[in-house]
């Protein structure tokens, strides 16, 4: 079966998440990605996986940095389409609400019924009031919100990644009995506990965009906090609008290392080295964490987490068991719960770590998710 696999842009890193079950399945179908432009830094992520870039079709832009082609690829919509229908799918699976108009053209010319996993960000674009905005950005919600309205009518069916994003997805207006939830599962051969990798101290680990809403500031805070009595360090792996505020914090406080933007094996061996992970996001406008990748990277590797009670993020760890979910904001609380966490034994951590590890094997893996998903394929196909 040939899936193309559609996307407005296509960054790696960091969206891995966009390109991991068609690499998974590439044994039982043909797959080959449709993208306005892309800049593939980490290759050996895609493994064979073709990406046609409708950016390098044109020669005016294939040489230009990805900023600009990022900037262009929205008006590239025909030029995707019309690679995708000489390709002749037998399925369309978009990835994001907004910007699939190139699916959705190609859906209507050519038949291929259409897949359309949400996200989160697409899903609030219906979800905010046009009188919210105003001026020019009025006039850009407008047009994304319809664009948005026209792949829930196209999509054969709606896949969500957690219970919360399903339940966004048909107040948005997609139609209820299309919408299904899709974990997006994670590479648990990949992601595993490396042997004899120990930290030389308790270490934090945060991964994401260094951005308000990702409760980067409560973060930090609480580790400051906690450093005066319980020595650790705290690392932070991403880029984003507060990477200079972090950078500072870190000269003032030189326990907090400031990794920047690294490729998933690097991320792995920070994982692999660390106490537990944080993901303290927290509702930010019509924002709330969809699922939350990295807390089941970091369980499969037998790192413990502890989350915010906000979107689907609590639905990714096993309250108690594998993690800790506090109440969403509640600085406080996420400082207690990372020094319970750094306070465990070395038998108390690995019995947590397992059960984590466990979790994810057991209802969150990559395999597991591809199965569901190739169900899919050929469910909307007879």
């Amino acid at each position: 079966m040939r899936v193309a696999v559609t996307k407005g842009t296509l960054r790696v890193p960091p969206t891995y998440f966009a390109i991991q079950h068609a690499v998974a399945m590439r044994d039982a179908h043909h797959f080959r990605f449709f993208t306005g432009a892309a800049e593939i830094g980490d290759p050996a992520s895609l493994t064979g996986l073709e990406v046609d870039d409708a950016s390098a079709r044109i020669p005016v832009l294939a040489s230009r940095p990805y900023a600009t082609r990022d900037w262009v690829a929205p008006y590239l919509t025909g030029v995707t389409a019309r690679a995708l229908m000489e390709w002749r799918p037998h399925v369309i699976h978009q990835h994001f609400a907004t910007l699939s108009g190139a699916a959705v053209r190609a859906h209507r010319a050519t038949g291929a019924p259409m897949i359309l996993t949400v996200h989160g960000a697409d899903v609030y674009v219906p979800l905010t009031p046009l009188e919210s905005v105003r001026g020019i950005a009025r006039a850009r919600l407008a047009v994304h919100q319809n664009g948005v309205s026209r792949a829930f009518s196209s999509a054969a069916r709606v896949l969500a990644v957690s219970h919360y994003l399903a339940d966004r997805v048909v107040a948005a207006g997609a139609d209820p009995k299309r919408v299904v939830v899709h974990y997006q599962g994670i590479d648990t051969d990949r992601y595993q506990p490396l042997r004899g990798v120990q930290p030389e101290q308790p270490r934090i680990v945060f991964v994401g965009a260094l951005s308000e809403r990702k409760g980067v500031r409560d973060l930090v805070s609480q580790s400051i906090r906690l450093h005066r009595s319980m020595p650790h360090r705290l690392a932070l792996v991403g880029d984003g609008p507060l990477r200079s505020e972090v950078e500072r914090a870190a000269h003032e406080h030189p326990h907090i290392d400031v990794h920047g933007a690294l490729t998933q094996d690097q991320v792995r061996e920070v994982l692999a080295r660390s106490t537990a992970l944080a993901l303290p996001t927290r509702r930010h406008g019509q924002w709330r964490e969809a699922a939350g990748l990295v807390t089941l990277e970091a369980q499969a590797m037998g790192v413990p987490v502890v989350v915010y009670d906000s979107g689907g993020a609590k639905e990714m760890i096993d309250d108690g068991v594998t993690g800790l979910v506090v109440r969403e904001g509640d600085v406080d609380a996420l400082g207690e719960a990372l020094a319970s966490l750094l306070e465990l034994s070395e038998h108390e951590h690995a019995a947590i770590g397992a059960r984590a590890r466990d979790f994810v094997v057991q209802h969150r893996s990559l395999a597991g998710s591809a199965q569901q998903l190739s169900d899919h394929y050929e469910e909307i196909t007879r």
